[in-house]
């Protein structure tokens, strides 16, 4: 059950606008600096600070990162050039373009993963691939939203959101895949109906209401089961492999209890592209073995970094990280 010390409250005139976006005015405000709507549909503000303005979209998006580490880290196969620079591990795959043909996909190791190569939260990703007829269907619906598309190994672990500011590791979120669980009386649809409430479907609402789409679908039936099935009571099932909260993932934050090696792994990972802000995402294999480049894969970058995730986890600390933020966007000229 979400935790209730981190119920969020929209910010009284601002809450049209995104939770990360409201959590900057928030914090601007607070610190009584001059503030600019420019487009609120855009999430597009700026401030003023020692006589110098700038501009902010969608809270994170600045001048403390440059266009070349924002290009870098938007084209998910160009990150791996850079994080195989800094010798940062991640997985290995293959890329594919429009006219692919069928023996490029004998290449392809199962489970695999398929995934556009420039979308963002977790738009038609397609997670612990074990079939041909799977693989191709995924790969299709991938082409929709990207002219190229990646398909690597799948890696089993669990996934966390690193919050890099200026190269320290500010919080740390574990992402856990949309899921329900059982109470033996309640079907799956009915489940999700209950979890939904009070979750939003767009990024006004820190949680992301779960949708039963294709991706559930086959994670379902992969399980033997479907969106009427009741689950027994106590029951955890997860709806689909990928962790996005923009797909109804929880966030709970981990922020005190990762390894140092970890949190050296996510700095030098923003480091690889020169990202000042950023999301770093790590799958972690096995959190009690020791910390070994096998045990971990980084998986993509994120120079758009959702905030609210780590000030408004399903449990744990608010971390208040909006501060560090606005710090970086004002010291970056």
């Amino acid at each position: 059950m979400k935790d209730k010390k981190n119920i969020f409250t929209p910010l009284k005139g601002y809450e049209n606008f995104e939770v990360t976006t409201q959590m900057l005015i928030a914090e601007i405000l607070r610190r009584e600096l001059p503030l600019e709507v420019i487009d609120a549909d855009n999430n597009l503000i700026a401030v003023v600070f020692e006589g110098k303005e700038y501009i902010i979209h969608e809270g994170t998006i600045s001048d403390a990162n440059s266009l070349i580490a924002y290009w870098i880290s938007n084209d998910k196969w160009m990150t791996r050039q850079f994080l195989q620079r800094k010798g940062v591990s991640y997985a290995k795959g293959i890329l594919l373009k429009q006219g692919y043909t069928a023996k490029q996909l004998q290449q392809v190791r199962f489970p695999a993963v398929v995934k556009p190569v420039d979308t963002d939260h977790g738009i038609a990703v397609s997670v612990d691939i074990k079939t041909r007829e799977d693989l191709i269907s995924a790969v299709d619906r991938a082409f929709k939203f990207a002219d190229k598309v990646i398909v690597e190994d799948f890696f089993r672990g669990r996934e966390f959101r690193f919050l890099v500011i200026d190269y320290q590791v500010r919080a740390i979120a574990y992402r856990e895949p949309a899921n329900v669980v059982g109470d033996g009386k309640l079907s799956i649809n009915q489940l999700i109906d209950e979890k939904n409430k009070g979750r939003g479907v767009d990024y006004t609402h820190p949680l992301l209401k779960i949708n039963i789409d294709e991706e559930v679908h086959r994670h379902l039936k992969a399980l033997s089961l479907t969106p009427e099935s009741i689950l027994p009571n106590g029951e955890k099932v997860y709806l689909r492999s990928n962790s996005n909260l923009s797909t109804g993932g929880d966030s709970i934050d981990v922020s005190d209890d990762m390894p140092e090696f970890y949190k050296e792994v996510a700095v030098k990972a923003a480091q690889s592209a020169g990202l000042k802000i950023a999301g770093i995402d790590l799958i972690i294999k096995n959190m009690e073995a020791v910390p070994s480049a096998k045990n971990y894969i980084v998986v993509e970058l994120n120079a758009p970094a959702m905030l609210s995730m780590h000030n408004y986890p399903y449990l744990g600390e608010n971390r208040h990280v909006e501060k560090y933020v606005l710090d970086s966007i004002l010291n970056s000229k």
